[in-house]
């Protein structure tokens, strides 16, 4: 048994351990936030604050912690003090007092007390990781050491193909892993993290800079489930030759929200504990493979029309999330086949990055959640390889799953290396340059949204700063696709030359500060060959010759 869980048995008797719910106690104010609002380095960090500045997010009052004499008259009843939330103003608590709600709710700071669940917990076995795959792994990186940096679809190996359909199979050797990025993770458990080779790097480099349990509030998190682990490699798991994520040189923070055992509200008051904590820290992105939808107790469960972007606790947070600088990217959920169809929560959140899933041919799969959200908005966002996605297991073994849960650290990976790239980009930014990159951007849909991003797209993306052409395509419809970067609000006139006849297309476009990109139509009818495009600015003139099949 857990320390944790021994402490709460001695507390509370183990024979009522049936008997003791969670609930949460919200109060009406902070009294005295303003003291506290200019003292940020009180609360958060230094590069939450960092982060802050460059989003250009100013302190507010959820930033300031519930005030300290409510939680002390609360904690002065028979009741354990579970965790404070900022961002919610309250407390989750935990009590086997039948009624403590009604005292609690005589508190004159108390505005409402709300039923959580029952506290249910369980003590998993750990098991030894068998290291089946140590001798293959080690002959698999001799033989491969020698070709570092000349073959991708080596270095990447089983990997391979998912990394490729996001156009992002140069990781290796490119050198761009999301170094210096910090993601936190909020999932179920890490089984056996801290023992598997392709992992061995985020020790070794101390990638990992925090790790905290939220359902069993310790620091261990790697004894619980293993779904975490498996969508951690999805981004952080190296090893030449055998596996690859798309972001293993970024920096982690392991963050545990979920009771694997069991589905109730708390588990989303839980995330909004991890999420708190992952903004403290200076999280740059949160990566959750985690949907709510219905609960082990009916009435707790979420109806459809609450899936609105601001009705869940869940998506609340992780709206407040987003709304801090971070860049919060959820898969979207696998119920496509269930009665339920639709997304998840906190996959409707307005600025959450929702992740459905696709097959290796960029197909959509039919367990991959659809849209739209309640109040009519395209979900999901973005779409990844969520079928037949290249894992690690608990004992060490590559293997293939299925889910949205591997979909979304596909695409917070590459969010991650778009950072390492240009360190300086709003959350908000990089979400407009993965979705601007993506394969049906000009016409989402309640399946995959705006598609697959393209990474050597979004790469030239994420540089730009200056009037130029970034790039010119011709994409599944047959119409010319054509991405510019404007530094200002302007007219822009395009011409583009054919190879055969020599005559010119003039068309003017006005063009937003920042990315644009356009469709140009009738070009499927044009003969194949080299053509020349031409975009005359206010101030100057970009040119760039493009091929046509």
């Amino acid at each position: 048994m857990r320390s944790f869980l021994a402490l709460l048995l001695l507390l509370l008797g183990s024979n009522l351990m049936a008997q003791q719910k969670f609930y949460f106690v919200a109060f009406a104010d902070k009294p005295n936030y303003k003291n506290q609002l200019y003292q940020p380095s009180s609360y958060i960090s230094l590069k939450a604050i960092d982060r802050r500045t460059k989003n250009r997010v100013p302190l507010n009052v959820n930033d300031v912690p519930p005030d300290s004499a409510y939680l002390s008259q609360l904690a002065s009843l028979p009741l354990v003090m579970y965790g404070n939330s900022r961002w919610l103003n309250g407390a989750i608590i935990l009590s086997e007092v039948k009624n403590i709600g009604d005292t609690i709710k005589k508190l004159p700071f108390v505005s409402g007390v709300s039923y959580l669940g029952p506290a249910y917990f369980y003590d998993e076995a750990d098991d030894a990781t068998e290291n089946s795959l140590e001798n293959q792994l080690n002959i698999l990186e001799q033989s491969f050491e020698n070709k570092r940096d000349k073959n991708d679809t080596l270095m990447a190996g089983r990997s391979y193909g998912q990394l490729k359909q996001l156009h992002d199979e140069k990781i290796v050797s490119n050198g761009i892993g999301g170094k210096d990025v910090l993601i936190a993770v909020i999932d179920a458990g890490f089984k056996n993290l801290d023992q598997l080779k392709p992992f061995k790097h985020l020790f070794k480099e101390k990638r990992i800079l925090a790790a905290y349990d939220f359902v069993e509030r310790e620091e261990e998190v790697f004894d619980d489930d293993e779904h975490g682990l498996a969508v951690l490699s999805c981004m952080a798991a190296f090893q030449p030759g055998l596996i690859c994520g798309t972001a293993p040189q970024a920096n982690y923070i392991l963050l545990r929200s979920e009771n694997a055992a069991s589905e109730y509200l708390v588990e989303e008051y839980f995330w909004t504990l991890a999420a708190e904590y992952a903004d403290s820290a200076g999280a740059d992105i949160i990566n959750s493979s985690l949907g709510y939808t219905k609960h082990d107790e009916k009435q707790m469960g979420h109806k459809y029309s609450e899936l609105d972007g601001k009705t869940t606790i869940i998506t609340k947070a992780a709206e407040i999330a987003a709304s801090k600088g971070i860049l919060v990217v959820a898969s979207g959920g696998n119920e496509g086949d269930d009665i339920w169809r639709q997304i998840s929560a906190p996959a409707d959140g307005p600025h959450v990055l929702s992740v459905g899933a696709v097959d290796k041919f960029g197909s959509y799969v039919g367990f991959s959640s659809v849209g739209p959200t309640a109040d009519k908005r395209i979900k999901p966002d973005l779409a990844a390889q969520g079928k037949g996605t290249v894992l690690l297991s608990k004992d060490g073994k590559v293997f293939e799953g299925n889910g949205t849960s591997y979909s979304a650290p596909l695409i917070s990976g590459v969010a991650a290396q778009l950072l390492q790239q240009a360190p300086n980009t709003s959350a908000e930014k990089l979400k407009e340059i993965l979705t601007l990159s993506s394969s049906q951007y000009y016409k989402p849909d309640k399946y995959l949204g705006n598609g697959i991003p393209e990474m050597e797209l979004a790469s030239v993306m994420v540089m730009a700063n200056q009037d130029s052409i970034l790039d010119i395509r011709e994409l599944a419809d047959q119409n010319l696709h054509v991405t510019i970067y404007s530094r200002s609000i302007q007219k822009v006139t395009i011409t583009i030359k054919e190879p055969v006849k020599g005559d010119l297309d003039n068309s003017t476009f006005s063009l937003k500060k920042g990315l644009n990109r356009f469709v140009i139509k009738g070009y499927k009818k044009r003969p194949g060959g080299l053509y020349h495009l031409s975009a005359q600015f206010l101030v100057k003139k970009n040119e760039m010759d493009f091929m046509k099949p």
